[in-house]
């Protein structure tokens, strides 16, 4: 095994005090000349020295270590996110290290007690599904928490501490108004989890812009899904019967899904039905489809999520300090034009 080189050592060769050394080594602010910063960077790398992580953070009462929990990594959405979210922690200095719930509280509960266990500086938390029927245990566990917690993107704990997200009930009725005034008047709408409460303001925007603008409830149809591909495919042939000639997805995946069905069905998109996702992470991942969509830009989402929990950070909150500032922010998503939205058919 190879002997770890200490800080003293690396002084010892720059001919500075340890205490210069540990100032440019951890990029601390100095008056120290760049030539001798240099000078001990030059010998760190030379040496192979390797910053001690557990004792710089009995010295600075830091780790620099930020955990985000999410509940579905393979999710398009979540996925895109912890990567923007990745790329600022990493941007400022800090490692983010990423762990996947499985939408399962008990095993949420399980992930933020490791996590803070660990001491980490902070949590970003994306809530399970199950954690919305079970909010005071949630609760419990945040304001226990000796770190800061911020919850992103499933606002329904947000008066339990900060939290950052997207105006959902506006994504809906941005989707209803465009196919509105493309003059559809047969409309479907796919939901997530029955469960989940970002689906359901999505869908409650779409359909209350819909009531709003007098469309028969007998034209409207709603039907579950699930996130994910199979949803929006296993829901394309009840779209059909049912005669829409437009089709709102509460997320892409489920749009894509239904795409694919509706082609092995021989209906042509947009001229036979337009169809709009949410999310707009299709893109971001290289798939040629230019779906109309509502989006979340999740670059603005890490970023304002990022800023929140660092600004707790910086005043050293715990998780009770956090659980009395509750302050929400709510993003404005916004309706991006793709070739999935047509004027409604005369005939269908």
């Amino acid at each position: 095994m190879v002997r770890r080189v200490t800080l003293r050592e690396v002084a010892q060769e720059a001919q500075v005090s340890v205490a210069t050394a540990s100032l440019v080594l951890n990029n601390k602010p100095s008056r120290i000349s760049q030539p001798t910063q240099q000078r001990i960077r030059d010998v760190a790398r030379r040496l192979h020295y390797v910053v001690n992580e557990n004792a710089r953070g009995l010295v600075t009462n830091e780790t620099r270590l930020i955990a985000l929990i999410v509940p579905d990594i393979e999710n398009m959405f979540f996925a895109s996110l912890s990567k923007c979210l990745e790329t600022e922690c990493r941007r400022n200095g800090y490692q983010l290290f990423i762990s996947n719930s499985d939408d399962d509280r008990t095993l949420e509960r399980r992930l933020m007690r490791n996590f803070v266990g660990r001491d980490i500086d902070g949590l970003l938390l994306i809530p399970s599904i199950d954690s919305y029927t079970d909010r005071a245990l949630l609760r419990d566990q945040i304001c226990a928490s000796p770190c800061p917690i911020v919850i992103i993107d499933r606002l329904i704990t947000a008066d339990i501490c900060d939290g950052v997200g997207f105006d959902n009930e506006l994504g809906g009725r941005l989707a209803a108004k465009k196919l509105l005034c493309a003059g559809h008047r047969r409309f479907a709408c796919i939901t997530g989890n029955k469960d989940s409460v970002n689906a359901n303001t999505r869908c409650y925007g779409f359909l209350k812009t819909l009531q709003e603008h007098e469309v028969p409830a007998d034209s409207i149809l709603t039907l579950d899904g699930n996130y994910r591909f199979s949803g929006g495919y296993d829901a394309a042939d009840a779209v059909a019967d049912f005669g829409a000639t437009c089709l709102f997805c509460c997320n892409d995946l489920m749009a894509l899904g239904a795409i694919d069905r509706f082609r092995e069905l021989g209906i042509a998109i947009p001229a036979d039905i337009s169809i709009i996702g949410y999310d707009n992470i299709v893109k971001r991942f290289g798939l040629l489809t230019r779906l109309t969509t509502v989006e979340q830009n999740v670059s603005e989402l890490a970023s304002q999520s990022w800023q929140c929990l660092y600004r707790h950070i910086q005043h050293h909150d715990s998780g009770r300090n956090c659980a009395e500032a509750n302050d929400l922010l709510l993003l404005e998503p916004q309706l991006v034009e793709g070739d999935t939205v047509a004027q409604a058919p005369i005939f269908r």
